[in-house]
């Protein structure tokens, strides 16, 4: 009996079977309706060669500074945290000084000494030249008496109208008056002399403690921490009240970044890289704000290449040329979608790409017409976002199709 009503089974399955096939060919099952026809006009525009690309959001050359400190001591103010912003020569921090003070306040003492020591020898010392000449006028003078003296007694001497000893008396005083006329010449020479040797190692030696003045105020600036350039405080390192050993490194206090001043540090593989050149335009997008697309141009080319995971790639640096307001939407390590804009066709006619259909190896595309519609043969040229270049086979404003395409439009 047991095999009885396993029959009844495979019976009953098999009709059952049966009726839905019947059913499926009688009454047919649901297919799906095809789409409406869609249009595209013919249209003119631009169509680009790109490279696409992923990057980094990079400081530019200089942009990023590492603000330490030249001196050793304790930091005993910082003005600033991370935010901030700050101008270039803002101060940043003070390190105590006291003993730099000290230094500049000793150097301009003795500078102030050695020049007031120098006006006081140009004032006194031309005076003691100008007595030291008076004297040797009045000196030449008397000499000059001396010598008319002696020659009217030497005349009167052969008549006997005057003693020998008198003669001999006013030559002696003839050769008294030469021998201090020239010792005072002498003493003039060495006056003048020494006068220029005095002032020149005064002027030396003030020139030397001017240097050693400018250096000890140097020394003292160092310990006033100030911004090199224009920016904003991206990290703060060194606490108020810490010590630094300036001798051993260079304690860093805050990096700083001017943020209108970013690149996209991107990579092109060794394929493409012949294809980039200095000047092309870029465009890139950024996770942070998906609606904007940002543009610049490459500014560097690197020539090293860069081997990682066997892939072979060259560093392109693009200069952002957004206005300063959208710049400044841009952060540091920001990954930027890029693309290199290699070539550029302009004014040229363009259609959708699915309007273009390959039909036994060549390129057609279905326009609109009076009497309905019409297989064209076209020649295509670049592609790039959805849109095809047409070079022959259309003019511009036509119409074609690009959705609603049937199996007996196709095979017409």
């Amino acid at each position: 009996m047991r095999w009885k009503r396993s029959l009844r089974f495979t019976i009953s399955s098999l009709l059952a079977a049966c009726l839905l096939h019947s059913a499926a060919l009688g009454f047919g099952l649901k297919r799906s309706k095809p789409l409406p026809k869609k249009w595209a006009k013919v249209q003119r525009g631009i169509i680009r060669k790109t490279i696409i690309t992923t990057g980094v959001v990079t400081p530019e050359e200089g942009a990023e500074i590492k603000v330490g400190s030249r001196v050793s001591g304790k930091v005993e103010k910082l003005f600033v945290k991370v935010g901030d912003k700050v101008n270039k020569g803002d101060t940043i921090a003070i390190i105590e000084h006291r003993d730099l003070q000290t230094k500049v306040e000793e150097k301009a003492a003795a500078l102030k000494e050695k020049e007031a020591e120098l006006k006081a020898l140009l004032t006194e010392r031309p005076i003691e030249i100008e007595r030291q000449r008076e004297k040797i006028r009045e000196l030449t003078a008397q000499m000059a008496q001396a010598k008319k003296t002696y020659l009217r007694y030497k005349k009167l001497l052969p008549e006997k109208l005057i003693p020998r000893e008198d003669v001999d008396q006013k030559y002696k005083e003839l050769l008294v008056f030469e021998s201090r006329l020239a010792a005072a010449k002498k003493e003039l020479t060495f006056m003048e002399r020494k006068f220029v040797n005095d002032s020149s190692i005064l002027k030396m030696r003030i020139q030397q403690l001017a240097a050693q003045y400018r250096l000890a105020k140097i020394n003292l600036d160092y310990a006033f921490i100030k911004s090199p350039i224009d920016g904003t405080i991206a990290k703060v390192s060194t606490p108020e009240g810490e010590t630094v050993a300036a001798q051993l490194s260079s304690p860093t206090f805050v990096w700083i970044i001017d943020l209108d001043k970013l690149w996209v540090n991107t990579y092109v593989d060794e394929t493409d890289i012949g294809k980039v050149h200095k000047g092309q335009t870029a465009t890139f997008r950024v996770d942070a704000f998906p609606g904007l697309t940002f543009h610049g141009v490459v500014e560097q080319i690197y020539p090293k290449a860069e081997t990682k995971d066997n892939m072979v790639t060259y560093r392109v640096f693009v200069k952002i040329e957004d206005p300063p307001d959208r710049r400044r939407l841009l952060r540091p390590e920001m990954t930027a979608y890029t693309t290199l804009i290699v070539k550029e066709k302009k004014d040229i006619l363009l259609v959708p790409v699915q309007a273009v259909k390959i039909i036994r190896g060549k390129n057609v595309v279905f326009i609109k017409g009076k009497s309905g519609i019409k297989r064209k043969e076209v020649t295509t040229g670049w592609t790039d976002k959805g849109k095809i270049e047409i070079r022959e086979g259309l003019k511009e404003g036509q119409e074609v199709l690009i959705q609603g395409f049937t199996r007996k439009l196709m095979t017409s």
